[in-house]
């Protein structure tokens, strides 16, 4: 397989570093490089290794913790431009955060969100018929959202997403870093609580690749395989590739939708 590289300005980007500092490690050895000035390049296999360490070891570390009523309201601002007919408007999402405040994680850099993932947990039939397109998220009930605490819990995925920067292999990097916290966090709620089954949708290759990787079985494809739905059902075998995901992962062949809107 032939190797990728990036180029000086595209490493500078990524390191957050200026390309004249991008020249003196690589002529230092701090940074892999291949040829020399001005036609050196960079192998972005470590690039990207080496931007997701310097990530994780910043003073302003990321966190993963509960979206605030401020940050929902956010995301439907960010949202707004591309919305459409199967939008959740916003006094929903709030109906279901008075049933389950605990839906939605963001992941943080301080104060700053840059990507977010939802949970539903709801009845089975609601989920079923969210995957096999009897309904839309929109059309989802307050009532049917359900508290973690609830017995025999079936629980909907409807966004996983990161807000793009315009730099790909930072956006990668923080893809990576959302999935790995979101499966930990699955894996919490599925020792936890009474969890059934696992339900999705995967409306882009990307996540449908994502949802395979992670053990999900298709249920049904819709619109030419344009939307495809998934369930993942609770067990020793899921739990046990679940974990190996939450551990060992450091990029997938899919990753969650990446764009400058929100979904919820």
């Amino acid at each position: 397989m032939e190797q990728e590289f990036y180029t000086a300005k595209e490493v500078a980007e990524i390191l957050k570093k200026s390309i004249r500092t991008i020249y003196r490690d690589a002529q230092n050895g701090e940074i892999p490089s291949v040829g020399k000035r001005p036609n050196i390049r960079f192998p972005k296999e470590a690039i990207d290794i080496l931007a997701e360490v310097n990530l994780q070891n910043e003073d302003n570390a990321l966190s993963f913790s509960v979206s605030t009523v401020a940050e929902s309201w956010a995301k439907r601002e960010l949202n707004r431009p591309y919305e459409d007919e199967d939008t959740v408007p916003f006094k929903t999402v709030l109906e279901w955060r008075k049933r389950n405040n605990d839906i939605t994680m963001n992941l943080r850099r301080g104060k700053t969100v840059l990507g977010w993932v939802t949970f539903l947990p709801l009845d089975e039939e609601v989920a079923l018929n969210l995957v096999y397109g009897q309904i839309r998220e929109k059309d989802i009930p307050p009532q049917a959202v359900k508290k973690w605490t609830d017995p025999k819990l079936s629980v909907y995925v409807p966004v996983i997403e990161v807000i793009s920067t315009g730099k790909l292999g930072k956006d990668k990097i923080l893809g990576a870093e959302l999935i790995k916290r979101t499966i930990k966090w699955a894996t919490s709620l599925t020792i936890q609580h009474d969890i059934k089954n696992w339900y999705a949708v995967g409306a882009t290759p990307e996540g449908q690749n994502l949802l395979e990787d992670l053990g999900f079985k298709l249920l049904v494809t819709q619109d030419e395989g344009k939307r495809k739905g998934y369930t993942l059902a609770t067990g020793d075998q899921q739990a046990k590739l679940i974990n190996k995901f939450a551990t060992e992962m450091g990029g997938t062949n899919g990753s969650p939708q990446t764009s400058k809107k929100a979904s919820n």
